[in-house]
């Protein structure tokens, strides 16, 4: 062990020898001093990029490849995309996404980050739904196919899509695989409503009773979402939140009293009955009970992929599932605060 007449040799904390003790030194640590900097504003040449209208679109300046292999390229490709899908260039939107997207598959292969790839994908989509270009809503989607996820949010997606591609049993199925996941979506269960409504008018069930089964089912479907608003008890007092409610639940009557008129049309006789609104869910909770011969017959003109979305909705619109939903909502509600 060092002696301690040595300490001024050791290196640390302890080598305080040169250390003076008188009180007109500051000893170890001396107080910072004011410093000040004198320059000239006016010289100064630099205006913030926030403060510049897009700056971030170099769309019509850069190359597609060079813009990506910038430090910030693949962010402002980004914001240039959203921005031109807000303003309603949805032409110019896709095109860049699709740019994008092929400059990213050259670049990294297999390697790439879904997450940019994803967000181009969707957006490039939702600009050739706008703008009605199938081709386009067609290449975005077999792409986002093969960036996989098991997100509901991404099952949404892909339905939208895919009913505007027409393919309405990949739809459906997208709908239930959803509904697996997050049953009581009121929305979701309209928009079944809604694409059963669509199956019933294709080939080969337009015209024929089978067509009149798909709108019994639709109907079965839009009773669901009527009891899942009716039931929730989680909407907020707010201005918007009541708009919406309102909004939806005028929307989901009229896609019903549409869809009931075809099946019943006697029912238009009471359209000025100051109860009409219930007794156009009493009848769609009625109308929409289809006997066994009904559901075989119904099944039998499937495609295997149809069947089974058939049978998945036949098991979810028993009356015991009907009644039971705003008891089921309270459940789900429960677990989740536990």
């Amino acid at each position: 062990m060092a002696d301690t007449d040595d300490l001024d040799d050791i290196h640390g904390f302890f080598q305080f020898a040169n250390v003076s003790d008188s009180e007109d030194d500051d000893g170890l640590f001396v107080s910072a001093k004011p410093r000040t900097v004198e320059f000239d504003v006016h010289a100064i040449n630099y205006t913030p990029k926030i403060d510049e209208d897009e700056w971030f679109d170099h769309s019509q300046t850069t190359d597609i490849d060079d813009w990506i292999n910038t430090h910030t390229g693949m962010d402002e490709v980004t914001f240039t995309v959203q921005n031109l899908y807000f303003k309603g260039e949805y032409g110019r939107a896709a095109d860049i996404c699709k740019q994008a997207v092929v400059a990213l598959a050259k670049k990294h292969g297999p390697n790439m980050r879904v997450a940019y790839m994803r967000e181009l994908l969707e957006i490039g989509a939702k600009s050739a739904i706008r703008i009605e270009d199938s081709d386009k809503l067609e290449y975005f989607y077999d792409w986002y196919e093969q960036c996989g996820g098991k997100n509901p949010g991404y099952c949404i997606f892909r339905a939208e899509a895919l009913t505007k591609l027409r393919r309405l049993d990949q739809a459906l199925e997208q709908h239930i695989e959803y509904l697996d996941q997050r049953r009581l979506d009121a929305q979701v269960w309209e928009l079944i409503g809604e694409l059963l409504v669509s199956i019933g008018d294709t080939k080969p069930y337009s015209g024929t009773g089978v067509q009149t089964s798909w709108l019994r089912l639709a109907l079965g479907a839009f009773f669901v979402s009527h009891s899942v608003i009716r039931g929730c008890k989680g909407w907020r007092s707010s201005e918007l939140a009541i708009k919406r409610k309102q909004l939806q639940t005028e929307q989901l009557l009229r896609h019903a009293t549409e869809t009931l008129r075809k099946v019943s049309p006697s029912a238009a006789s009471a359209s000025s009955d100051s109860d009409f609104e219930d007794m156009v869910w009493e009848l769609c909770k009625t109308e929409s009970i289809l006997d066994e011969a009904s559901q075989q017959r119904l099944l039998q003109s499937c495609t295997d992929r149809l069947a089974t979305c058939v049978k998945w909705i036949f098991a979810h619109l028993s009356l015991g599932s009907l009644d039971d939903v705003a008891d089921e909502d309270d459940e789900e509600k429960n677990a989740a605060d536990l």
